[in-house]
């Protein structure tokens, strides 16, 4: 007898995995930057910067795709009824949730900038912040 359900969508699986890959990026990015990273820019003189400059771009990059993958995904079960929605909205939460927390730390540092706290303090506590801010100083 053969089996008349639908298989999963596999875009649904896209999306979940990018955002589990995106938060697993970005939290190995910030203890790369607190720990190898200081050590590796005192030693080096910067020239970790590359390696912390990717670490930085990566997960907003699978966020973005595992975005767009969650809501084709989303649209190819409403129209196929192919199990699978529950892994493309948690896609999509991670997702959404990732860029919104890197956002409103881009809109705090710069708030921070712009009220005048010092580049050193925020160095301290943000020790990749100088890839950013570097083209204005």
């Amino acid at each position: 007898m053969l089996d008349s359900r639908p298989s999963p969508n596999k875009l649904a699986r896209t999306s979940l995995i990018l955002g589990l890959l995106g938060w697993f990026f970005y939290i190995l990015q910030w203890c790369f930057d607190l720990t190898i990273g200081l050590l590796l820019a005192f030693f080096t003189a910067g020239a970790s910067a590359v390696c912390s400059t990717v670490l930085d771009i990566l997960p907003f990059g699978l966020w973005l795709v595992g975005i767009v993958a969650g809501h084709v995904a989303l649209n190819q079960i409403r129209h196929t009824g192919a199990p699978g929605r529950a892994g493309a909205l948690w896609g999509l939460v991670l997702g959404y949730v990732g860029m919104a927390f890197t956002l409103l730390l881009v809109v705090i540092v710069i708030i921070l900038l712009v009220a005048g706290i010092g580049v050193g303090v925020l160095n301290r506590f943000i020790p990749s912040l100088h890839h950013y801010y570097s083209f204005v100083f």
